[in-house]
């Protein structure tokens, strides 16, 4: 007996989508007969836990840095005709293509097939990139796995049958944003391995100047593009078409200033007037910028002010030395004047001139909070990186600015070690002045982690307010580390019922997209997400409003909440095809959900495909007996009887994971 499929996982440490991926191979297991392969490449022995109660083939592999050589540690042990291979971070929406595709024989008209990997662009399901995939091959005794990184099964024939079928894959998301040097971390190694092996495969010359791109490596960037270009000169001229408009991209980021530079050297030599020196100056502040010589980015930054300070006090050279747009606006405009000041605070952190750090902190526009509180996050960023001396800095800043109280609060705690005598005067202080949303946002991310109470900020935002601070907070969060705002909940309900339940129902929704959650503990999530919304509008409107005819006024979230308690009353009561309405209606009302709405149409297609029979005791036992009996035949290698046995079993439990096993064991002794 030919075995016709194996299916091969490449399984790390992703315990979170491991389960959802094995489940939905599930039908595909039962429908065709086939093998599970699990290739277990990390150290978490909970992976291997989940893997085992689908597949008794579990490949330990140590990893090498070569996705190449894990793959063929799985297709050395295949048995199947065709060979199918994924990773453990997504799983299929429905395998009925591919099922029918093997049931009808249609897979003896095809040497390879493709389907769609869905690759999401936000954690809610609402927006993605789809691209084929050829992850299925006729197995030939040739074929291996090449390239350690991107790697590909050669040789893979046509013809190649195209399945409208797609994967759920939300792998990419934290790569999207600019400077995630997650996955570039890992692959810009491999490929610069790859490129010195193989300096001819122009392939990698393209994917690593793509890599270095994301990271902003540009001058890696250029010359692996360079080199990309030349290697390509008389060939591929599609893929060196794709190189120059890289390296275009590249240089323009770059910004090349020497010429600017020898330029500005000469007229400097020819000791021009004060106006044309200010404007050289900002020039090369910005040059030594790009260059990161903080020194010389210094001294003339320390020129250019005393310059302008001298200026200020000979107002009549602005008149007089002005031509045209050049002229004192140019100077002082402020979307330069401030950035290059702040450039140069950073340089004299580098150096470790912190006079001059205070000296071009004092320049900045303190008294004008719209644009220095646009200035936060940097100012953030760069208290971390030169801490604790800016830190100090802007604490001791003699200015009236809700920035630096801030400052002043967390320099004291600080200083106190965290002990309990810190500053309460100060805290208050900061809970009842500041008004700044960037701040706000971090006082309250402050005194939850810290369990204080924050009732005299609560009582004066609004709530509209408290969801815009509260919703970056629990997205900021890592959805592993945000156990201090489910506490925080708890508290909020006792007195701040309103924000309590915002609350919730955000790190409810995070659980739903981020949890990966398998059936009852989804449904069971579900539920209490539609009903702390519906408890939360029911607080704030008229009863009379949540009326049927009345429904189409409320929020959006609160009527996909009524949608969804109606499809899980349906679904209790077996109206499943009801239940399939209300959750398509759902998606229409929030596209938000629609990743989660859609594993719960999964899971109920699943169930109207595969209904569990109604089990009473007597059948529970004679299942328990017919079962028993199997494992001796297996034990005993009736194989043919047991396979009888199985088959008869498989229609009557086909959601028992331990007969799935049983099949795979026996198909693969049937098929040596």
């Amino acid at each position: 007996m030919k075995l016709p499929l194996t299916i091969s996982l490449l399984a790390s440490n992703r315990i979170a989508t491991l389960e959802r991926c094995l489940d939905s191979l599930t039908p595909l297991l039962r429908q065709v007969p086939a093998e599970l392969i699990v290739v277990f490449t990390g150290t978490d022995e909970r992976v291997r836990q989940v893997a085992e109660r689908y597949t008794d083939q579990i490949i330990p592999f140590t990893w090498c840095n070569d996705f190449s050589a894990a793959r063929n540690a799985g297709l050395k042990h295949a048995k199947g005709e065709w060979f199918l291979y994924l990773d453990d971070d997504e799983w299929f929406d429905d395998v009925t293509e591919i099922c029918d595709f093997f049931q009808s024989g249609e897979c003896r008209q095809y040497n390879s097939a493709a389907y769609i990997q869905r690759n999401y662009l936000d954690w809610e399901g609402s927006r993605h990139s789809d691209g084929f995939v050829y992850r299925m091959v006729k197995r030939t005794p040739q074929q291996r796995f090449e390239n350690p990184i991107h790697e590909e099964l050669q040789p893979c024939y046509s013809p190649c049958k195209i399945f409208s079928t797609y994967v759920h894959h939300y792998g990419y998301i934290g790569s999207i944003a600019r400077n995630s040097t997650g996955k570039t971390s890992r692959n810009i190694p491999l490929l610069q391995k790859d490129v010195q092996e193989r300096p001819d495969y122009t392939k990698n010359y393209l994917q690593l100047t793509q890599e270095y791109c994301i990271e902003e490596r540009w001058d890696e960037a250029e010359e692996i593009c360079r080199k990309g270009i030349e290697i390509c000169k008389k060939k591929e001229a599609a893929l060196r078409g794709w190189l120059q408009v890289n390296l275009i991209e590249i240089l323009y980021q770059k910004k090349q200033f020497e010429e600017a530079e020898r330029e500005a050297f000469g007229i400097l030599e020819g000791k021009p007037n004060e106006l044309t020196r200010l404007l050289l100056f900002q020039l090369l502040i910005g040059i030594n910028e790009q260059r990161k010589d903080f020194e010389k980015q210094l001294q003339w930054g320390v020129k250019f002010e005393e310059l302008l300070a001298y200026m200020d006090r000979h107002p009549e050279l602005w008149l007089k030395q002005q031509m045209g747009t050049i002229n004192k606006d140019k100077v002082l405009n402020p979307d330069w004047l401030y950035p290059a000041r702040l450039n140069c605070i950073r340089a004299s952190l580098e150096v470790q001139n912190y006079k001059e750090t205070e000296y071009f902190l004092e320049l900045l526009p303190w008294e004008e909070e719209c644009r220095i509180q646009t200035y936060y996050p940097l100012l953030d960023r760069w208290k971390e990186h030169y801490a604790p001396h800016l830190q100090e800095l802007l604490a001791k800043l003699p200015r009236d600015s809700a920035y630096l109280l801030y400052q002043k609060l967390l320099y004291e705690e600080q200083k106190k070690q965290g002990k309990e005598e810190a500053d309460l005067f100060l805290l208050h202080r900061c809970l009842k002045e500041i008004d700044q949303p960037y701040l706000q946002r971090q006082l309250i991310e402050k005194v939850l982690m810290e369990k204080k109470d924050f009732s005299v900020l609560l009582n004066r935002i609004d709530l509209d307010t408290w969801r815009n601070h509260i919703s970056q907070i629990v997205n900021a969060a890592a959805y592993e580390e945000n156990q201090y705002l489910w506490e925080a909940r708890e508290v909020l309900f006792n007195e701040h019922p309103l924000q309590g339940l915002w609350l919730e129902k955000l790190l409810l929704e995070k659980k739903l997209s981020h949890g990966f959650l398998m059936k009852k503990d989804l449904l069971e999530a579900l539920e209490r997400y539609a009903f702390t919304i519906t408890s939360y509008y029911e607080a704030l409107y008229q009863p009379s409003i949540f009326q049927s005819d009345k429904r189409c006024l409320l929020p959006a979230e609160c009527r996909l909440a009524y949608g969804l308690q109606e499809a899980l009353s349906c679904w209790e009561q077996g109206k499943l095809a009801e239940t399939i309405r209300f959750l398509r209606e759902a998606i229409l009302i929030e596209p938000r959900m629609t990743g989660v709405v859609r594993e719960v149409i999964r899971l109920l297609n699943n169930e109207i495909a595969w209904p569990v029979p109604d089990a009473g005791p007597e059948f529970e036992q004679l299942a328990k007996q017919m079962k028993e009996a199997l494992r001796g035949m297996i034990e005993g290698r009736n194989d043919k009887e047991a396979m009888s046995v199985l088959l008869q079993l498989l229609p009557l439990l086909p959601k028992d994971r331990e007969l799935l096993k049983m099949q795979q064991i026996l198909l693969a002794r049937l098929a040596d």
